[in-house]
């Protein structure tokens, strides 16, 4: 069962869009999607990544492709609170220096 779930929240100079369960093969091609679609409207994209239980290569991918649309399009991209699992898996891919993340939530 794939637990994945997003949520886009207008900000009015961004938009976030909120990450939670399973980030995976099955949620690639929604994500992927959905972060088309944000950075094309234009305003920076916050990826919420702190509800992220598991994240594969697949999931990593989709972030990457959208950094370099965002790129592409000259709009900022940024991740925030990436959970443990989210971490391990950048870190062990050498990709976490790619992005720009922002801790707003207190750690635990």
């Amino acid at each position: 069962m794939n637990t994945f779930g997003h949520t886009v929240t207008d900000h009015g100079d961004h938009v976030r869009l909120e990450l939670t369960g399973d980030v995976d093969f099955a949620a690639h091609a929604v994500l992927a999607e959905e972060l088309g679609a944000l950075v094309a409207g234009g305003r920076p994209v916050t990826v919420d990544c702190a509800g992220v239980t598991f994240l594969d290569s697949m999931g990593l991918r989709a972030l990457i492709e959208g950094l370099q649309a965002a790129d592409a399009e000259g709009v900022g991209f940024e991740l925030t609170d990436p959970s443990q699992p989210v971490l391990r898996v950048m870190e062990l891919s050498g990709t976490t220096e790619l992005f720009a993340i922002r801790r707003v939530k207190p750690e635990d």
